[in-house]
């Protein structure tokens, strides 16, 4: 009887989480997305950043990453510029329910956009 109570159990928990794992597969997805977007974006611009930058932006229900700044620098005020100016009304596509209004955080590196993530 303990027995067939765990697994009942056990498979309540792996059904409630099934949909949580679906939504961070959905979140992890749009971001990846948005990642390739904003190095697609730079390389078309000709801008590569010099140093670990950090910017953030507030995804909109079209997909624009709207008030996209600069939060880690460079080092050189000149490169941040050109980033922010490259990145300006980034389209993303249409992002998850869950994600609107949400801040996005990309990290750049001097070799492409190594890693991002939705905050």
């Amino acid at each position: 009887m303990k027995a067939q109570l765990l697994m009942l159990g056990a498979a309540a928990f792996l059904a409630a989480s099934a949909p949580a794992l679906a939504l961070d597969r959905e979140v992890q997805s749009f971001v990846d997305h948005a990642q390739a977007a904003a190095d697609a974006k730079l390389a078309s611009a000709g801008v590569a950043p010099t140093g670990d930058t950090e910017v953030r932006g507030t995804i909109s229900a079209d997909g624009l990453i709207s008030g996209l700044h600069v939060v880690r620098s460079s080092g050189s005020r000149d490169n941040d510029y050109a980033v922010e100016r490259a990145l300006k009304r980034l389209n993303v596509g249409e992002p998850p329910t869950g994600l609107i209004g949400a801040q996005l955080t990309l990290e750049l590196a001097p070799a492409g956009l190594e890693a991002a993530h939705a905050r």
